[in-house]
């Protein structure tokens, strides 16, 4: 993929991914940052900072809701510009407030802003891309969200010194650049076609379908895991490193692992395995990375440890949302996502939460690594008894049978979970309906 690829976009599609750059660059200045400096500068406890944390989460999913209702009736710029309006102002308030209940508010507000932004973000890329098209516009999303995750470490590491406050100036000032450039350059209401609202009856349909909804309650868990990563990585950093600034390199690297080898493990490994396989396998290697951290006593051993955890995150979104696309009707599949962002929420809220408390009773001590370690590998354990569960594997044998798979669609790379990517409706062919030889 070249910038010959890239120029052949359509005009609004390279707005919608300059923007999705920007937004990821606003939010990874402040999230390496956050608890560190919601601990050093604020003197929040641990518990504290994960109830901080858990409520940039659940609001988050209140603006997906919200975010979806809005794109559907006034058009998705509006929406996108509102959002990252809405971020900006929490983003200033975490530099202007230090007092637990206004920090609270702050990070609602920031939550609630770009759970607005992302959601219409996505479906705007999915409406405005030509069906040629769609599989590049997709790509280029996923590269265009790491290139500004990965540079937001780097902007951190040499520009700003100490734990200063003045990233949330900054990535307030971007997401304010966001919102100017959606109003002015994206088209007015929902583009071409009327704004319409969600058919009737659709999220009974939803509910209705136990495999989906057994599916989805299982990644609660893994959502809750997975979210110990931005919690604890920090925290450790403050304990073993002496300028605790240097954790977001980290960051810089992991996105720098997931744009070199996405595509690899892709190919070899999910492509090559059932899908629950791949799904456990990446449960495996986050549980590894997160308990980890407890033993690393240098910078390289926290790279070492976030290297392991990426190459598990690597396997589990592209996973988590080939499954659901599958598990989903197909003229719903937009429902279905909304509602798997709303299980996000849920996972990482609980999971920051809980992870909070978890910490602080145990900050240095082998508690934190025997209770993630133990979710672990229940949750693997889980997974590998959903592969023989009746219903799922109808489903997803229903699904790979389908004969009106459309011949462009988006590939799924990973990236940061706020903003994570998945196919729009569309179905990704390359991964979901492969032919596999039986080995019973």
């Amino acid at each position: 993929m070249g910038i010959k690829d890239i120029l052949q976009l359509e005009k609004p599609l390279l707005i919608l991914l300059f923007g999705v750059l920007l937004s990821h660059l606003g939010t990874y200045l402040v999230t390496p940052m956050l608890p560190i400096i919601l601990k050093t500068d604020a003197g929040l406890s641990i518990g504290q900072i994960g109830i901080v944390l858990a409520s940039i989460a659940i609001a988050f999913q209140v603006g997906s809701v919200a975010g979806g209702v809005l794109a559907d009736r006034i058009g998705r710029g509006f929406t996108i510009g509102l959002g990252a309006l809405i971020a900006a102002c929490g983003l200033i308030g975490f530099g202007l407030f230090t007092q637990f209940p206004l920090l609270m508010v702050t990070a609602s507000t920031m939550g609630f802003g770009t759970g607005l932004n992302a959601p219409s973000t996505k479906a705007a890329i999915a409406a405005f891309a030509s069906s040629e098209n769609q599989t590049t516009a997709f790509s280029i999303r996923g590269i265009a969200a790491n290139i500004g995750t990965g540079s937001a470490g780097l902007i951190v590491f040499f520009l700003l010194t100490g734990t200063s406050k003045m990233i949330f100036w900054i990535a307030g000032g971007i997401y304010i650049l966001l919102a100017l450039q959606s109003w002015i350059f994206l088209p007015k209401g929902c583009g071409d076609v009327p704004c319409e609202g969600i058919p009737k009856g659709a999220y009974k349909q939803a509910f209705q379908n136990k495999a989906f909804m057994v599916f989805s309650f299982v990644t609660i868990f893994i959502w809750a895991l997975y979210a110990q990563l931005s919690l604890a990585l920090p925290l450790r950093a403050t304990v073993i490193l002496p300028e605790p600034k240097n954790v977001a390199l980290i960051w810089t690297i992991n996105s720098l692992i997931v744009i070199s080898l996405q595509g690899l493990i892709t190919k070899r490994i999910i492509r090559k395995v059932e899908p629950l396989t791949a799904l456990g396998l990446g449960i495996l290697f986050i549980t590894i990375g997160i308990a980890s951290l407890f033993f690393a006593q240098s910078f390289f051993h926290l790279i070492l440890s976030g290297g392991v955890f990426v190459i598990g995150e690597m396997m589990i979104l592209p996973t988590i949302d080939s499954t659901i696309s599958q598990l989903s009707k197909g003229e719903l599949i937009g429902l279905f996502f909304a509602l798997s962002n709303v299980v996000y929420g849920l996972g990482e809220a609980g999971g920051k939460s809980a992870g909070g408390r978890i910490l602080g009773v145990g900050e240095n001590a082998l508690t934190p690594v025997f209770i993630y370690t133990t979710l672990g590998l229940v949750l693997i354990v889980v997974v590998t008894l959903l592969k023989k569960w009746q219903p799922l594997r109808q489903s997803l044998q229903q699904a790979s049978s389908k004969e009106n798979k459309p011949k462009d669609a988006p590939r799924l790379p990973s990236e940061p979970g706020q903003h994570r990517t998945h196919p729009v409706n569309r179905w990704e062919p390359e991964v979901f309906f492969r032919k596999k030889p039986r080995t019973e």
